[in-house]
């Protein structure tokens, strides 16, 4: 009988303890849910701003007017369309060749991105990230594209991904609001902070570098010029 109230004992002062125990669990968990919440909206912040950097320098520079680009970053192509001449976006294309070997010239496959950028000369209407490889041994190809329609939003939940393999669907039209993140797996997150910022950041130094390596390319024009024409009040 001793024996049994003991236990009896024990077991009602390991309740509270038990409970206790949950409830901090579960607070430790609601507080790293929310840290990872609260990550999401600072990336959503520093995405935001980069693109306010980008606007800047498209509407300062001119830069979907198509006149006047001479230099471009190694290994990239600029487009415009659907109309060159009235372009409603202008694509910057970086591609790399892989080769068989370092010292061969056979091309075994390519890797190439494309920055698609929706815009009236002054803002981004939308903006699109196309990623492509293809290995011309497997023949496969590997096609992901990343749109935002809304590059000027404050949240990026709106950003539709599509992957295709082999013209197999992997994902299909599936927005960013709906990948999972969480403390094991912020998915979400990585794909903001390890990804789409690094991916804004070099295009904007891209545009930057065309922008001003074009208007130091007109300004050596009009110095040439200028030179030319004093140099003839000689003879």
């Amino acid at each position: 009988m001793k024996r049994f109230l003991a236990l009896l004992i024990t077991f009602f002062l390991t309740i509270p303890v038990f409970i206790s125990a949950q409830q901090n669990q579960q607070n430790q968990d609601k507080l790293n849910s929310q840290v990872i919440d609260d990550k999401s909206k600072d990336l959503d912040r520093q995405i935001l701003e980069l693109y306010k950097n980008i606007e800047d320098v498209i509407a300062n520079s001119n830069i979907m007017s198509h006149e006047g680009v001479k230099y471009l970053p190694y290994q990239t192509d600029i487009f415009y369309g659907p109309d060159r001449d009235k372009p409603e976006y202008l694509e910057l294309i970086k591609h790399i060749y892989i080769k068989e070997g370092m010292f061969s010239g056979k091309l075994v496959g390519f890797e190439e991105k494309t920055l698609r950028i929706y815009s009236d000369g002054k803002t981004i209407n939308k903006m699109e990230t196309i990623i492509k490889t293809r290995n011309f041994r497997e023949q496969s190809e590997e096609i992901l594209t990343v749109l935002d329609p809304s590059p000027n939003s404050e949240s990026k939940d709106d950003i539709v991904l599509d992957h295709t393999r082999n013209g197999r669907k992997i994902v299909d039209q599936k927005k960013l609001g709906e990948i999972l993140n969480n403390v094991d797996l912020p998915i979400k997150n990585e794909i903001k902070g390890e990804f789409m910022i690094p991916n804004l950041v070099t295009l904007h130094k891209n545009l930057l570098f065309i922008t001003e390596s074009n208007q130091k390319s007109s300004k050596d024009a009009d110095k040439n010029v200028a030179d030319f024409l004093k140099k003839s009040t000689y003879y």
